[in-house]
């Protein structure tokens, strides 16, 4: 979890491949996974327009957000978007305050967050959990994305196959991109 590469840490699949005597299959899947990530990320190579994102929620006193470093601020950059928190070192979760996602995260055009509930979260429902959210542009602009985790298998899934993730990433930060697929 602490790679600093989608598809590096897609690669480990080659990893379990040998534990379990699948070398073959494994670097032929890989093989897959990287030829449909490196195609997706070449449709955002030259977009013109890069929207900003911040992403996750606030977690008692502390807004955990991904390092700049880690898998998800380079799925975001390979999305053709810049990441709010990009500038800050480490592959891993990084503690913040609400009021410093506030001041730098205010105006992002886009921010995206994961949760694990029976129902999908609603504007009304994060209001409740915490109405300072309404403060961010990317609320008032109705550009919140969210994955419900409990009935998409996010933790399973997008480590293996960041494919999948980037082209999501695509369809909500540059749907012209995709509209055709």
């Amino acid at each position: 979890y602490m790679e600093t590469s989608p598809l590096g840490r897609a690669e480990w699949i080659k990893f379990y491949g040998m534990l379990v005597g699948k070398e073959k299959t494994a670097d032929s899947l890989f093989c897959i996974i990287e030829k449909q990530y490196n195609q997706l990320k070449q449709k955002t190579h030259n977009v013109k327009s890069r929207p900003t994102v911040i992403t996750e929620l606030k977690y008692s006193s502390a807004w955990y957000v991904p390092g700049g470093q880690s898998t998800m601020a380079k799925l975001i950059d390979d999305a053709g978007a810049n990441y709010i928190f990009s500038y800050t070192k480490g592959s891993g979760s990084i503690p913040l305050s609400f009021e410093t996602v506030l001041d730098k995260g205010q105006k992002a055009d886009f921010w995206l967050i994961k949760y694990n509930q029976k129902t999908d979260k609603t504007y009304s429902e994060l209001e409740k959990d915490y109405s300072p959210y309404k403060n961010f542009d990317a609320w008032k602009n109705k550009c919140i994305f969210g994955c419900n985790t409990s009935y998409v298998n996010y933790y399973e899934d997008t480590p293996f196959h960041p494919e999948s993730l980037l082209r999501d990433l695509i369809i909500i930060l540059h749907p012209e991109i995709m509209a055709n697929e």
